[in-house]
């Protein structure tokens, strides 16, 4: 009896065990600027048309904090403009990104509706369509990468 209720005991314990889940509220992503000398586009962004007068223009980050925005539509400048951004805002760009787990957001964020202007937002790999439905976290993104590059464009 006492070994069939030390191999119960033992049988219970052992099943009791879990694995260590971390609690950790730390960012998933780890979105950075690799010391590299390849210059390659890490951050755009593409806002599209709509049967209104929603700005359509794209804006494209390079990893050497060059950036270039195409204006097409119902926007202050249209054309190509060229830009440089400070480490700084390249670096609050990507910190956004990690905060918010850009990595871990679904691809897209679509519903059947007519009229609504699609933005694509792209970091490094990832990238999100945003039509509707985006979670606010991604809609803070969209606007900070406009806020910092328009700084530029105007």
């Amino acid at each position: 009896m006492r070994i069939f209720f030390s191999c119960f005991l033992l049988f219970f314990l052992c099943s009791c065990y879990t694995t260590g889940i971390s609690t950790q509220t730390t960012s998933l992503c780890d979105y950075k600027i690799e010391n590299n000398k390849e210059v390659k586009e890490i951050i755009s962004i593409n806002r599209g048309a709509c049967f209104g007068t929603c700005p359509i223009y794209f804006i494209s980050i390079s990893s050497d904090m060059s950036g270039v925005y195409h204006g097409k539509n119902f926007v202050e400048k249209t054309g190509k403009i060229e830009f440089k951004l400070l480490e700084e805002e390249m670096n609050s760009i990507l910190q956004k990104a990690n905060e918010i787990n850009y990595c871990q957001l679904e691809d897209e964020y679509f519903e059947h509706i007519s009229d609504l202007p699609r933005t694509y937002v792209q970091i490094f790999d990832k990238k999100i369509l945003d039509y509707y439905g985006a979670p606010k976290e991604l809609k803070e993104l969209e606007e900070l990468i406009d806020k910092i590059c328009f700084k530029y464009i105007k």
